[in-house]
């Protein structure tokens, strides 16, 4: 009866085993050496070496150091939960409908209200302050990723991230401030949810790629800023697919299991380049063409899915202020650039139209804005913020000039 019991308890280990492994290839893509010892143990019933092999195969197909959030994450899959959450509550997951992540708030603060107004009065009212300074200002409304008009998180929970940059544009509309709205850009071509990562909330490359080429007539029709058509013909460029390489910032809280990893795409120009990229703040100035000075080769070296960000690959992350020097393009103009992180894949691209690019982070930057701006002496200054005020928030949350 006893022998009778183990032989039960290991064919159930066995099982729930089996169907662990299956889980795992279907996220790691391949067989592991977990799944292999399992192979074996069927062929040749040699239970002694299938248990002395099971823990050092198990330790080698997981990131050790995250296994509890990739075994949380797979049952959390499993048992079909949509709403995964964290010890901290705004790394709390929710799985949308199309199966990308997104973070949520599960308080019942909307963030649509008089502070987008007043975002929005502020902004138009630093428009008109560099207009006395002859500097023309442009508000670039980024898409956020969950998509105007179609629910996709599960209920009860609501989106409002568009309806405040709705509201935002309408104040900027009134007080006649100029901005270039990205969504409908997207909306418009393809399918939304291509266009953003699964795991992450930012943009792809092939997206920021696409509203460069957009922005690039409209600075040409507004502003007389001509870029290359050749430039930003895609077939100017060459990708490299880095398959299930990437694992964003709402995946690493859930780890691969629940909703898989993503693909970045590496685009290198074929044409000449000549790029310096510097930031005083963070001591580096590196000067060459465009896959080794504004892109960061050293961050796509090795999948590390927990430590790494290959997002940063362009643009190398959000500093409080750097500049982009184009050496083959220096009758282009200046460009000061008021940024969130989604500009970390669009500042190589938009390099390309100007002399010189000049990015400022204001969740880092700390100074004087108008005088850093005014010292530049931009042909146009831009903002580029996420149709969501949390990064509308940043730009006159307080007084810049008290540092």
């Amino acid at each position: 009866m006893r022998r009778r019991n183990t032989i039960t308890a290991v064919v159930f280990l066995l099982a729930v085993a089996a169907g662990f492994v299956l889980l795992l290839t279907s996220f790691f893509g391949g067989e592991g050496k977990f799944e292999t010892l399992l192979k074996s143990f069927v062929r040749e019933r040699d239970v002694m070496t299938f248990v002395d092999g099971a823990e050092s195969a198990v330790n080698q197909d997981l990131d050790r150091e995250h296994w509890f959030i990739q075994l949380y994450g797979g049952v959390q899959r499993l048992s079909g939960r949509r709403i995964v959450e964290d010890a901290v509550s705004e790394n709390t997951v929710a799985k949308l409908s199309n199966g990308a992540l997104n973070f949520v708030n599960m308080g019942t603060h909307v963030w649509v209200g008089p502070q987008t107004t007043e975002n929005a009065a502020n902004t138009a009212a630093f428009a008109r302050e560099l207009e006395e300074l002859g500097i023309p200002y442009l508000y670039l409304c980024a898409p956020q990723k969950l998509q105007r008009g179609v629910q996709l998180l599960p209920a009860p929970l609501a989106e409002s991230g568009n309806a405040s940059a709705d509201a935002f544009l309408e104040e900027l509309d009134r007080q006649g401030t100029d901005y270039l709205d990205l969504r409908p850009l997207f909306e418009n071509n393809g399918i939304y949810s291509s266009w953003f990562f699964k795991t992450d909330h930012h943009w792809k490359p092939e997206a920021a790629f696409f509203a460069w080429q957009e922005l690039a007539g409209v600075l040409e029709d507004c502003y007389g800023f001509r870029t290359s058509p050749g430039l930003t013909d895609p077939a100017s460029w060459s990708t490299q697919v880095l398959e299930d390489f990437f694992l964003g910032s709402q995946g690493k809280r859930v780890g691969s299991l629940y909703a898989g990893a993503d693909d970045i795409t590496l685009y290198t120009p074929l044409f000449d380049t000549n790029l310096t990229y510097a930031c005083e703040a963070y001591g580096f100035s590196r000067t060459g063409p465009f896959e080794t000075s504004v892109c960061f080769p050293e961050r796509v070296a090795e999948r590390d899915w927990f430590n790494g960000n290959p997002y940063t690959y362009y643009s190398g992350g959000d500093y409080p202020i750097a500049a982009i020097t184009n050496h083959n393009n220096p009758d282009g103009p200046r460009i000061v650039m008021l940024r969130d992180s989604f500009a970390c894949a669009l500042a190589p691209f938009l390099s390309l139209s100007c002399s010189e690019l000049i990015t400022i982070d204001l969740r880092h930057f700390d100074g004087d804005l108008m005088e850093t701006i005014g010292a530049y002496d931009p042909d146009l200054v831009l903002t580029l913020y996420t149709a969501s005020t949390t990064g509308l928030e940043n730009m006159f949350q307080f007084d810049k000039t008290e540092g």
